[in-house]
Parts: structure tokens; sequence; C-alpha cells
């Protein structure tokens, strides 16, 4: 028989510490970057909204587009394009079938900061102008807010960090 090979008792305690920490904080989505992104429709999303600034459009994570914006006085915000739902959670804005919620650590039912909300709304505003130019972008994957907390209830979205 082949002896097993020596593995050190710290290394041990530190991986299975780190993976405990791992579990215990639940999971971050991060957005895949190697797919195809749903947000390329949205691309033309990038810069001026009004007093607002989109920063970023993140590829699709979690049923959910991040748009990561700005306020006039320059504080970040962050807010999810979803599918909209009649009967759900009520979004800050919607455009057509997508619905704009502000990533708060909320569930729906969080206050936001009102010139936040107004940002959603300006970028609600743009979203109804290029699909009315365009026609609306085609955003495969999308969930609404209730199927998103359903299925990704312990998920932290993370994309400024």
């Amino acid at each position: 028989m082949k002896p097993s090979p020596r593995v050190a008792r710290r290394k041990v305690l530190a991986a299975l510490g780190a993976a405990a920490a791992g579990v215990s904080t639940g999971c971050t989505l991060r957005p895949r970057t190697t797919a195809p992104s749903a947000a390329a429709p949205l691309a033309d999303l990038v810069g001026p909204v009004g007093e607002w600034r989109v920063e970023q459009v993140l590829p699709l994570v979690g049923g959910a587009v991040p748009v990561l914006m700005r306020t006039p006085e320059g504080k970040r915000f962050q807010v999810d394009l979803m599918r909209a739902e009649v009967d759900g959670p009520r979004a800050v804005a919607q455009a057509g079938e997508v619905a704009l919620y502000l990533a708060n650590g909320g569930a729906g039912d969080r206050p936001s900061a009102a010139v936040e909300e107004q940002g959603a709304r300006a970028l609600a505003q743009r979203l109804t102008q290029l699909a009315a130019e365009r026609g609306a972008p085609a955003i495969p994957g999308l969930l609404t807010l209730s199927e998103r907390l359903a299925s990704h209830r312990q998920a932290v979205l993370t994309p400024w960090s």
C-alpha cells in the first residue's frame, strides 16, 4: 500500500475556514462576462441621462441586468432591470415590459433615496425613448422580481466591488 501524502494541519484548517466563511455569508452573484451579453442592446444607455449618469450596463446576472449609475452629486447606485409583473412588488419605474428596481438590499419593500428614484425614472424615460426609436430590446433571461427572489434569495449583487 502506498503511503498517503502528508498535509500540514494548518493548511487544512485554513482551507476549511475559508470554505466555511464563504458558506455562512451566502453566495455572491457576479455577471458572466464569457457569455453573450443580454446588456448588448442596452449599450447606448451609457452616458448622461438627464442630470444622472449611467456608468455601466452589466451582463445579465441572477435574472436582472444591473445598471450602474451616479447621482448628480456623484453618489453611486444601482438599478436592476427585470421583467415587469402585475401582482408583484411595485417597481420604481417601468419602461414597456421592463421594470426598474433600485438595488438597495431590500426585497422591493425598502425605501430608497429620492434622488436615486428620480434617476431610475429618468432611465425608464430613456429606455422608452430608445424603444420608440428602434423597438423594444429583446433581453432573454430576465426574471420578474418575485421569480428572482424565489430563485436567488441568498444572493447578493456586488458589481461595484
